[in-house]
């Protein structure tokens, strides 16, 4: 790292964090094929709590460092999504009713 520029360390940076995430996911993929609950891209997987925490937590840690992606934090993956068409409707409409929950108890009035 020491003689390399800027953009280099950015680029092997970047390289790293893709194959902790690839490595990520192929591990939390397999532990849950071993146990018997299936695909990670199931439907029926709760993606939240079986895949999506999980990953998270396996990449920060093959980086050494803090996770700072809990379960709370997921909402914030909506803006990696390059479209709202790649959006299920299903997903949109709960967002929306928590959004209208919250507006409403922030502003003292009832959703």
């Amino acid at each position: 790292f020491k003689n390399s520029t800027k953009l280099e360390q950015l680029t092997i940076q970047a390289v790293n964090q893709q194959q902790a995430m690839a490595d990520a996911i192929g591990e939390i993929t397999s532990a849950l094929q071993s146990l018997g609950k299936g695909s990670p891209w199931d439907a029926r997987t709760k993606a939240s709590d079986e895949v999506l925490v999980p990953i998270f937590k396996a990449y920060f840690r093959r980086l050494g460092l803090y996770n700072a992606m809990g379960k709370k934090d997921l909402y914030k993956l909506v803006a990696c999504i390059p479209s709202a068409v790649d959006v299920d409707l299903e997903v949109t409409t709960k967002l929306d009713a928590v959004a209208a929950v919250a507006e409403a108890a922030q502003s003292g009035g009832a959703a």
